[in-house]
């Protein structure tokens, strides 16, 4: 089955960026390698999700980046190049992936890569990858000086999760974000789902970016991992702002195609009155799937063919200009 792709949420998977995001987890999101992301990751390793859990916590960065020296010969088979992955993605068929970072050193208390890592990338290859920066709002005026700094080197978009900044998007720290984001004109996209860290999921509900479509209503905003378990909220705030997008990343389809799931007003207004609006994102490193088995998932959805493929590239190719 031949289609184009666009990957919305994608990952790089240099050594460098497989280590950063071991060593640069925040310790509130340890659980995500005893519970989540770990049991995929941890045996490739050669050793137990507890295990790595353990180190996770157990060890300062330093430390950590030490005791993962010795893995490093099967984290090298987990890896590979930008030019070899691009070789992948072209297989695949991915015209483009949306590559990103994201910057939590004020809570976390750990500096990960920086933007120009990224930056470099897609400068390199231009044509192949769009790169979001990550921004810390918590960093006031130096957060926007980094935005703008970030547009200087290349990127078109901001990335931020505010469950781990313990603010929710209609926060003060947050509207000279927006304004720098609709003055340079590029989107910014939330974490907006379920997280498994120590902090809570309330400053996340689809409603908080309603309130702040108000104010600005240029910005153009896409809500990660689809709003769920929000999700009858989560179609009425992208109903209701042209501006709002969707990305249905970090979950499997088939499971947002599974009666039950809560996903099933997705699936319904996805594939009418939301159909320009939904955005494919694989963050396939951790998914135990590639981008391509996660893509042929969105075509086994009950949508309509024109749907599926608007889904898939057609959606993303506007938001990104390329349409």
């Amino acid at each position: 089955m031949n289609y184009k792709i666009i990957d919305s949420l994608c990952y790089v998977p240099t050594e460098e960026v497989f280590i950063d995001l071991l060593i640069s987890l925040p310790p509130q999101m340890s659980r995500y390698l005893k519970d989540v992301f770990g049991p995929r990751v941890a045996p490739l390793l050669g050793i137990t999700a507890e295990e790595l859990y353990n180190m996770k916590v157990s060890l300062s960065p330093k430390e950590l980046k030490e005791a993962v020296e010795p893995f490093l010969p099967k984290i090298r088979k987990l890896t590979m190049t930008v030019e070899e992955f691009i070789s992948q993605l072209n297989k695949m068929g991915v015209e483009k992936a949306v590559i990103f970072n994201l910057d939590e050193e004020t809570p976390s208390g750990i500096a990960g890569l920086p933007n120009d890592y990224y930056a470099e990338i897609v400068n390199r290859f231009p044509n192949k990858f769009v790169g979001f920066a990550g921004i810390d709002p918590l960093k006031g005026m130096d957060a926007i000086r980094e935005i703008r700094r970030s547009y200087d080197l290349g990127l078109r978009g901001i990335a931020v999760r505010p469950f781990m900044f313990k603010i929710p998007p209609t926060h003060a720290k947050m509207y000279p974000i927006y304004s720098t984001c609709v003055e340079l004109d590029i989107p910014i996209w939330f974490h907006l789902s379920i997280n498994y860290s120590t902090y809570s999921m309330e400053v996340e509900r689809p409603i908080l970016l309603d309130l702040v479509a108000q104010d600005f209503p240029e910005l153009v905003m896409i809500a990660g991992h689809g709003g769920w378990p929000w999700i009858n909220e989560m179609v009425a705030v992208a109903w209701r702002n042209p501006n709002i997008y969707i990305d249905i990343a970090s979950y499997q389809p088939k499971y947002i195609g599974m009666k039950g799931t809560g996903w099933e007003p997705l699936i319904h207004y996805g594939n009418s009155v939301l159909q320009d609006k939904i955005l494919f994102g694989s963050t396939w490193l951790f998914m135990g799937q590639s981008i391509k088995q996660l893509a042929d998932g969105v075509m086994n959805l009950p949508l309509k063919e024109d749907v599926k493929r608007k889904w898939l590239y057609h959606n993303a190719a506007r938001l990104l200009g390329m349409e």
